[in-house]
């Protein structure tokens, strides 16, 4: 089969994680990097880790396309891939005129925008923060009576990248000969990525609200220290009576405090300091030894980034790549899923800047 060709073009990670994806899974990968004239590739120290996560592999390109020159350069390039991602804002896609991009030889245009190529809100500007409290995730995290907290890092962007992906993937498998323009706003992506905020208002007539570590409308499902660290068990109704176990209390199945989750959840303050008594002395990997091997309840354990560059599971399955910057060697995380019987794909070396000359090849190939 003939690898796809994607071009991707933007300034934030959604549009980068779902070129990763492409990339690293077989395609031929373009990122275009929009700069006002073309210098050498530079990478910024404050960005390099998530720059040679994102684009090794990627055949990367510097233009200004945002002007005449170098528009019709980009649209030279879009007539020889198959795949457009972009993660410009509305007045940028309008302005490269993006649903004509290619002609008809682009089979598949897929733009992320923060809030999508039409409605009220289309030309609004939004950061990870911005969307993740107006799609209702923000309102959820933190201590009842506390401000608020919202979810570090891109989380927002690298889940709407995925979500390009697919939908992208999937467009021009099933249309491969017609072409095809997707949108995808990240304000849907936060709200779809709700597990049942929602239903609990349409059915129940309740609103969801903050629970600080715990679940909430379960216990327990929530995190407690331990004499090293942290550790989180999930014993809902499945796992309640191999928990009394794990916590050498046999006597809590039958006392009625705890007789049901809704009683767990009333008296969770006290099921707490049952829980802090029984495990608190011990190491983390100690509670994890006992939940997992012994009472089979799940249980884990909340692990350094040191640690998890260690960690024998994730070694095994050789799940973090090495590559190599600058003359050293850097592990970087690798594939979120693979192919069963095979090994996870090898990490691309990171990728620079083509010149002028280059590029002009590259759209007349």
């Amino acid at each position: 089969m003939v690898p796809l060709r994607v071009l991707e073009l933007g300034e934030k990670c959604a549009a980068g994680y779902a070129g990763k994806l492409f990339a690293r899974w077989g395609s031929e990968v373009i990122r275009v990097d929009r700069i006002d004239s073309e210098t050498a590739y530079e990478y910024r120290s404050e960005h390099i880790a998530v720059d040679l996560y994102l684009h090794a592999g990627k055949t990367r390109l510097a233009i200004d396309y945002l002007k005449p020159p170098g528009r019709e350069l980009l649209n030279s390039l879009a007539k020889k891939v198959d795949i457009l991602i972009t993660d410009l804002n509305t007045s940028e896609l309008e302005l490269i005129d993006w649903t004509n991009l290619g002609g008809s030889d682009l089979k598949v245009r897929t733009a992320i925008t923060p809030f999508g190529i039409d409605g009220p809100r289309r030309d609004w500007r939004a950061t990870s923060n911005v969307l993740l409290a107006m799609g209702g995730q923000t309102y959820l995290m933190g201590d009842a009576d506390r401000e608020p907290l919202t979810i570090p890092g891109r989380y927002i962007y690298y889940q709407s990248g995925q979500y390009a992906y697919t939908a992208a993937l999937a467009t021009y498998r099933l249309q491969p000969d017609n072409s095809q323009e997707i949108d995808v706003s990240m304000y849907e992506v936060a709200l779809s990525l709700h597990q049942f905020t929602t239903v609990m208002w349409t059915f129940g007539g309740r609103i969801r609200s903050r629970h600080g570590n715990d679940f909430g409308v379960l216990h327990p499902i929530t995190m407690y220290p331990c004499k090293d660290g942290w550790f989180a068990v999930n014993a809902d109704a499945t796992f309640w009576d191999a928990f009394t176990i794990m916590l050498d209390k046999p006597e809590l199945m039958t006392d009625p405090r705890f007789a049901n989750m809704p009683e767990r959840v009333e008296h969770s303050k006290e099921l707490d300091a049952i829980v802090i008594e029984q495990l608190g002395n011990k190491t983390r990997r100690e509670i994890l030894d006992l939940g997992q091997r012994v009472c089979r309840v799940p249980t884990g354990i909340l692990m350094t980034i040191p640690e998890l560059l260690e960690d024998q599971h994730l070694h095994e399955r050789s799940f973090w790549q090495t590559i190599t910057f600058n003359g050293q060697a850097l592990k970087i995380p690798g594939s979120s899923f693979r192919y069963v019987g095979e090994d996870q794909p090898p990490q691309a070396a990171p990728s620079l800047q083509m010149d002028a000359a280059s590029l002009a090849r590259k759209a007349s190939d």
